[in-house]
């Protein structure tokens, strides 16, 4: 088989590490990125790779020739090219697992992956990703869904700086979560907040008391699980004091797309924004960590019942991997095994996450690749 890993950044490391580990002869790996840095990182791994290429994967002539050279891609590049690729592979009928957040709609790409008798997974990360699979797992243990909430939140061990907080993934992504209108399920209906609006404080059994704030996580489970969850949201944790600063940096124009003429130059504040804070919150020492706490209350039959679960990971010391880049990569590692040994039960098209979670054995399959890999996972039901 030749699987073709695009992007060696900080995910796609992490995803060739669980790769690196397993020892598979009988995979060869093509390595794609833009930066030389990120492709020699890679090849360091003890993974048997055919071909690995320092390349522009925007231009649709290279991407077309990459897919072409593929029987299974993992795209780990940035949201602004998650949709192209994927559009791509449907075409070529490739199949592909997708770790980007890209603001098109990926299942209106089923109907191309079922003509093409291949497999799309996006969303295949940490959140959503993980996320999805439990709910969908929780699916299967309830006959209604009453109320799904989500937390997540990629953060240092401790408070640090101004912002209470340090860089651990794509910074323009970063950004977006407070720009970006989230989606919630109310009623049954698909509700946009603005992320900042309101601001809960949360405690996290054994991690302490967070800041929390919409954002838009729930992604494919607000159209394939509809009729399904009467109430979901995902919000996204931080450290008391980070959101009022976050807050401070949208009013005053710091996220604007639109040019000002300084002294004869153009400037973006949002780029000028992600550049000061690569300068200042880009901390590659400090250690992180990453944490999913999911609450959900249903029923079933006549009982009430409440579901927990608590996914969590720590820098990683031995192996050089920050806990956000661990836990993101190990999870698209585990989804991509999944269509590698378990094509026999999966249906051509779109598969969402929350799909691999309702199917007990596949379920439990992830979550045991979750847990030899070190991320730790807790069931707690009432």
């Amino acid at each position: 088989m030749r699987v073709s890993l695009l992007g060696c950044g900080f995910i796609g490391y992490a995803i060739a590490y669980a790769f690196a580990e397993d020892n598979l002869r009988n995979v060869e790996f093509n390595l794609y990125d833009s930066s030389i840095n990120n492709l020699r990182r890679c090849t360091s791994l003890p993974l048997n790779i055919t071909q690995a290429e320092k390349t522009d994967l925007s231009a649709e002539d290279i991407l077309k020739r990459v897919l072409k050279n593929s029987d299974l891609v993992i795209e780990a590049l940035p949201g602004s090219l998650g949709f192209k690729v994927m559009k791509l592979a449907s075409e070529l009928c490739v199949d592909i697992v997708s770790v980007s957040y890209t603001l098109e709609n990926p299942l209106i790409l089923h109907e191309k992956f079922k003509e093409c008798k291949s497999i799309l997974v996006p969303d295949a990360g940490f959140a959503p990703g993980i996320s999805n699979i439990l709910v969908g797992h929780a699916s299967t243990l309830l006959d209604l869904l009453e109320d799904v909430r989500i937390y997540v939140g990629g953060l240092p061990e401790k408070p640090i700086g101004p912002l209470k907080y340090v860089i651990t993934w794509s910074v323009d992504d970063l950004i977006d979560e407070y720009l970006r209108k989230a989606r919630i399920i109310k009623d049954y209906n698909i509700v946009y907040l603005d992320p900042l609006e309101s601001i809960e404080i949360v405690e996290i059994p054994g991690f302490g008391v967070f800041e929390a704030f919409y954002t838009d996580g729930l992604r494919t489970m607000l159209y394939s699980m509809a009729g399904k969850i009467r109430n979901a949201f995902e919000k996204t944790l931080r450290y008391p004091g980070h959101i009022e600063g976050m807050k401070l940096l949208r009013e005053l124009g710091l996220m604007d797309e639109e040019p000002l003429n300084i002294e004869g130059h153009k400037v973006i504040p949002r780029k000028f924004l992600s550049e000061v804070l690569k300068r200042k919150l880009l901390l590659p020492n400090v250690r992180d960590i990453a944490i999913l706490f999911l609450s959900i209350n249903g029923s079933k039959d006549v009982s009430k019942i409440k579901l927990q679960y608590l996914v969590w990971s720590k820098y990683d010391v031995s192996r050089g991997l920050s806990a956000m880049s661990k836990i993101t990569g190990f999870t698209t590692y585990s989804i991509a095994k999944v269509i590698m040994n378990y094509s026999n039960k999966l249906d051509y098209g779109v598969i969402p996450p929350e799909y691999l979670g309702m199917d007990d054995a596949i379920y439990k399959y992830i979550v045991n690749e979750l847990l030899k890999k070190g991320i730790r996972l807790e069931e707690l039901h009432t």
